[in-house]
C-alpha cells in the first residue's frame, strides 16, 4: 500500500472538515493524540489534531513519522498575515519556517532563530519546506482562494496581536505569516527526512481594516482546505 499523506492541524475545527471528507476511516491513539487513517479522493491519508504550540506540534509530527511513515506531511490552519500585501483570506505557503523565539544570542552570538538540529552538519535559521510541493499547492490555491503567497512562515509559542511585533518579524526574517506550529512540524520532518508543506489561511493582519469572526472564518478555511486537497492531492 502506498505511504499516506500526513495532515496536521492545531485546532479541532481545522481537521474536522478534512475528516468529514475521508472514507474508510479508522483511528489509533498515540501520545494522547488521535490519528485517523483513511482515504481522501482515493489517496491514503493520516490526519491528526496536535493542539496549539510548538511542543505539541513536534510530538504529533514525530508520532506520525514513527507510526505511519508518511511520504509527506502537510500542516494546515490559520495564521496572522504580515505585510501590506498579505490580506485576510489569502493563503501563505511556506518555502521555509523560522522559530523566532529560539534565541541563544547571549550565549554564542548566533542570530535569533538559528539552531542546531540533530544530524545536521551546520546550524539552520530557516528550516526548509518542500518547494516543489509548495508550488503545486500555490498554483491550486490561486484558483480557490484568489491570492497565494510563497515565503517564510514565522513560528513561536505566542499568539501575535501586536502590529509592531509583526513588523519586526517581517524585518528580521522576511516573514509573510506568523503562527504557533509550522516551524516545529518542519523541524521534526527535516530530522526524519519527510517532506513538509505548511499552508496557512490568513485570518488577520494589522494592515487590514477588515475583521472577521474567527470561529466562522476557521470553519470556512477548513472547508476550503478540504476542497483544495481533493483537487490537488493526487499530484502530491
Amino acid at each position: 500500500m502506498k505511504q499516506p499523506i500526513g495532515i496536521i492541524g492545531a485546532m479541532k475545527v481545522e481537521v474536522d472538515a478534512i475528516l468529514a471528507g475521508m472514507e474508510s476511516k479508522r483511528e489509533e491513539l498515540h501520545g494522547g493524540m488521535t490519528f485517523t487513517q483513511g482515504t481522501l479522493a482515493g489517496v491514503p491519508c493520516v490526519v491528526s489534531q496536535c493542539s496549539p504550540g510548538k511542543v505539541n506540534a513536534a510530538l504529533c509530527a514525530q508520532a506520525m513519522a514513527d507510526f505511519f511513515s508518511p511520504r509527506l506531511v502537510l500542516n494546515i490552519g490559520v495564521a496572522g498575515g504580515i505585510g501590506e500585501n498579505v490580506h485576510i483570506g489569502d493563503v501563505v505557503i511556506a518555502t521555509a519556517c523560522v522559530q523566532y523565539d529560539f534565541d541563544t544570542t547571549a550565549l554564542d552570538g548566533c542570530p535569533i532563530g538559528e539552531m542546531s538540529l540533530p544530524g545536521a552538519e551546520a546550524p539552520l535559521r530557516e528550516i526548509p519546506c518542500d518547494e516543489a510541493l509548495a508550488k503545486v499547492l500555490a498554483a491550486a490555491s490561486e484558483k480557490l482562494y484568489g491570492h497565494a503567497h510563497l515565503g517564510v512562515v514565522a513560528t513561536g509559542d505566542r499568539f501575535v496581536a501586536d502590529p509592531q511585533f509583526g513588523e519586526w518579524l517581517q524585518k528580521e526574517f522576511g516573514a509573510l505569516a506568523c503562527e504557533m506550529e509550522g516551524g516545529a512540524i518542519a523541524h521534526a520532518c527535516l530530522v526524519n527526512h519527510v517532506p513538509c508543506v505548511v499552508l496557512r489561511t490568513i485570518s488577520d493582519n494589522a494592515h487590514d481594516s477588515e475583521t472577521v469572526d474567527f470561529v466562522t472564518f476557521a470553519q470556512d478555511s477548513a472547508r476550503k482546505a478540504q476542497e483544495l486537497l481533493k483537487t490537488v492531492i493526487t499530484q502530491l
